[in-house]
């Protein structure tokens, strides 16, 4: 099969509150330098191969769109290429504690809303009591394109320092500021079998709008399961405050049960200082929450009663109304709905498409 272009190429192309405390690594006072290393523009030099095409793609796209683009593919007999990666030409900022803890260093991968990040001198400490390393994406701001760029550098970042350093996999985060938290919450969603946080400053999106569905049902169950997301935005940034508190009922609605706010005072639209940062890497490294097994079968049924109305408006003839309940089924409750809304997806076109001519 000929490759085609990758997903952003092909998106363009269709328009379409107290926490138990983590225990810290303890640092000697004497100990100096303060850090193994401090590494600025270090090169990514592998991709990552979570940078799958079609892999890639069923993470990040509900369920109609991934099948939809799927048949197309299939169609052109065409695969779905990886985004492109260039050896050397990406690089990030990397910062290593001097102290690896016993089960192995944690992991930060940031995402900033500009081309670089300076991290506050007071973040320094926090993140060493921890065993966190620190790495910066470069290059990847709000201006960069989301599924093009932003999420394949998080993912390659993640293979860089997976393949350097000893880490424990339940301490691997995704993090970032106002755009780049909101790509932050994307990832952790999309990939909860490699990120168990997500934390966000000054940014979040609302699950079932803003193109981010509910994840295929295995990792949305993951997520709710493991993934801790903490929200921060400053008591004067009112507008995220607002959406935190949104995005965080929306998640909980899903029965995500490891979801918090966290909002400093006096802080604007901004990162928080070092205290802050501290009070919400605890509640991120805090165990998770037991699943709420109601709340998860309450959904279904809500679900599943949505898909029978779109069922009988199909059953009856009424296919502009069975297709507009379904993309909206769609777009809110994504993996939580499938494979039955696309098998009625499905149904739906075929009907479209009339009778298949024979030779």
């Amino acid at each position: 099969m000929r490759p085609f272009a990758n997903l952003a190429a092909f998106l363009l192309l269709a328009a379409f509150d107290v926490s138990p405390a983590v225990a810290r690594v303890g640092m000697p006072s004497a100990l100096t330098p303060v850090v193994q290393h401090t590494t600025p523009g270090e090169a990514l030099l592998a991709p990552s191969p979570l940078v799958d095409g079609g892999e890639f793609s069923r993470r990040l796209l509900s369920p109609i769109a991934a099948d939809d683009l799927s048949r197309f593919l299939q169609s052109q007999r065409r695969d779905l290429a990886p985004e492109p990666f260039a050896a050397g030409a990406e690089r990030i900022d990397l910062r290593v504690p001097a102290i690896e803890p016993p089960g192995g260093y944690g992991l930060i991968i940031f995402v900033p809303a500009s081309p670089a990040f300076a991290l506050p001198a007071d973040w320094k400490r926090p993140l060493d009591e921890r065993g966190l390393i620190f790495v910066s994406l470069r290059d990847a701001g709000n201006d960069a394109d989301v599924i093009g760029r932003r999420i394949p550098l998080v993912l390659h970042a993640h293979k860089f320092v997976a393949d350097r350093y000893r880490l424990d996999p339940a301490r691997i985060h995704v993090s970032g500021f106002s755009g780049g938290a909101r790509l932050a919450q994307r990832v952790a969603m999309g990939w909860p079998d490699v990120f168990g946080g997500s934390l966000q400053f000054a940014g979040s999106v609302i699950v079932g709008q803003s193109r981010l569905p509910p994840p295929p049902s295995e990792l949305m169950q993951r997520f709710r399961r493991q993934t801790r997301v903490v929200m921060v935005s400053g008591a004067i940034d009112m507008a995220n405050r607002r959406n935190d508190a949104l995005a965080r009922d929306t998640l909980q609605s899903l029965c995500a049960t490891n979801v918090q706010t966290i909002v400093p005072a006096r802080l604007d639209h901004w990162v928080p200082d070092g205290r802050v940062l501290a009070k919400a890497l605890d509640r991120l490294e805090a165990p998770a929450a037991a699943p709420d097994a109601a709340c998860e079968a309450r959904l279904q049924a809500q679900i599943d009663g949505e898909l029978a109305q779109a069922a009988a408006d199909a059953d009856a003839g009424r296919d502009a109304e069975a297709t507009a309940r379904l993309l909206a089924i769609d777009d809110r409750w994504g993996g939580l709905a499938a494979p039955a809304s696309v098998e009625l997806a499905r149904r739906l076109l075929a009907r479209r498409a009339g009778p298949a001519v024979t030779d």
